[in-house]
């Protein structure tokens, strides 16, 4: 069976598509396309049930020795989940008006729970934008390839959200705390700089997509999760190193003392005001300090809170957060004001309920955190 590079959209009809590939040696590979390449192959509520019923199979499959998980077209692998279906259910008003929402959010985050634990390899590959729900996908998965021209993002805050799908969890492990300005700046990686943030492990050019996968095919899998972890590490290594000439400028290393020095600012507007001087003095600096001071400020402080929280919980824990979270941000009217101005009437002029940065109510931060 061919695959292609990047994968041929299916049909329309087929927001995800599974195949099982043949292996030389009698096993088999699993192959998961998010199929809406319109769309950024942004994730809804069917796909994420899809995955997971399909991932639950195949964990206790024993003829399949790995999975392979890719994005449609040559945009990006998945721009998050979609939101905007979210909020027009929201919108919509009526007593089902969150039901939605709910739903989605809870299977969202035990697909990304059990990518964190599958038995088995899975191989995620990032190409063009990769943002919100994408990197909770990715950072779940054993083995992360990022190609060229990665655009890799939490840009939550554009939309009065909060860095979720584990972004708790993921996010404070990024070095030098830079996870912080990241979740509070929708702050861009390109590929060096993810995998600096450890959000990837190996980069291969796009074009060389279609040889990795034939080479993956020819292998002779064992059906032993950590010999065939072994076996693809090696494998995608060799490929990294004929192609890490390739990798752009790494940001997060040039610029880690300053983006340290924002991160550690002990409150938001001294972080603001940290992101403001520092654009002053480099314009690399100009749109995650336009970022910060344009969000939300009540999304700010959720997210900064969020943080502080997750540091020392389990990635359980964290998702069970997000969940809270998640269902009290449809609740409140920044999430679905900052959907409407950004991916619904794109005017890009949200009104968020609070505009001053340094005077959010500890109140109105502790609400997010309790069970709707």
């Amino acid at each position: 069976m061919t695959v292609h590079s990047p994968p041929t959209p299916m049909a329309d009809t087929d927001p995800v598509t599974f195949e099982e590939l043949a292996c030389a040696h009698g096993l088999r590979i699993g192959l998961i396309t998010l199929n809406r390449p319109r769309q950024l192959n942004a994730l809804n509520l069917a796909m994420c049930e899809r995955m997971l019923a399909m991932l639950r199979t195949w964990a206790s499959d024993t003829g399949l020795a790995l999975v392979v998980l890719q994005g449609a077209g040559d945009r990006g692998f998945c721009a998050g989940g979609d939101v905007a279906e979210v909020v027009r259910q929201v919108r919509a008003g009526g007593e089902r008006r969150f039901v939605y929402g709910d739903a989605f959010f809870e299977v969202e985050y035990q697909l990304d729970q059990l990518l964190h634990t599958f038995p088995k390899p899975i191989l995620a590959w990032i190409h063009g934008v990769c943002m919100g729900g994408g990197v909770g996908l990715v950072a779940g998965c054993s083995h992360r390839v990022i190609s060229e021209n990665a655009r890799v993002a939490m840009p939550e805050i554009h939309i009065g959200l909060f860095p979720d799908v584990g972004g708790g969890w993921f996010l404070n492990r990024v070095p030098g705390g830079i996870g912080r300005v990241m979740a509070l700046t929708g702050l861009v990686l390109n590929e060096a700089d993810t995998l600096f943030a450890g959000l990837a492990d190996f980069f291969i050019a796009a074009e060389a997509r279609e040889a990795v996968l034939a080479e993956i095919l020819a292998q002779p899998w064992r059906g032993q999760a950590g010999p065939d972890g072994q076996r693809l590490t090696e494998l995608l290594l060799a490929w990294h190193r004929r192609h890490r000439a390739g990798l752009p400028m790494n940001h997060l290393q040039q610029y880690f003392d300053a983006l340290r020095f924002v991160a550690m600012q002990p409150t938001l507007v001294g972080m603001r005001d940290a992101l403001a001087t520092a654009a002053e003095d480099d314009p690399w600096f100009a749109a995650p300090a336009r970022s910060l001071a344009e969000g939300s400020p009540t999304a700010a402080w959720v997210s900064d809170a969020y943080l502080r929280r997750a540091r020392q919980r389990s990635l359980p824990e964290v998702l069970a957060l997000d969940l809270v979270l998640a269902r009290q941000f449809q609740r409140h009217p920044d999430f679905p004001e900052g959907v409407r101005a950004l991916l619904i009437d794109k005017d890009r002029q949200p009104r968020w309920s609070l505009t001053d940065l340094g005077d959010v109510p500890a109140e109105v931060v502790e609400a997010h955190f309790r069970a709707p």
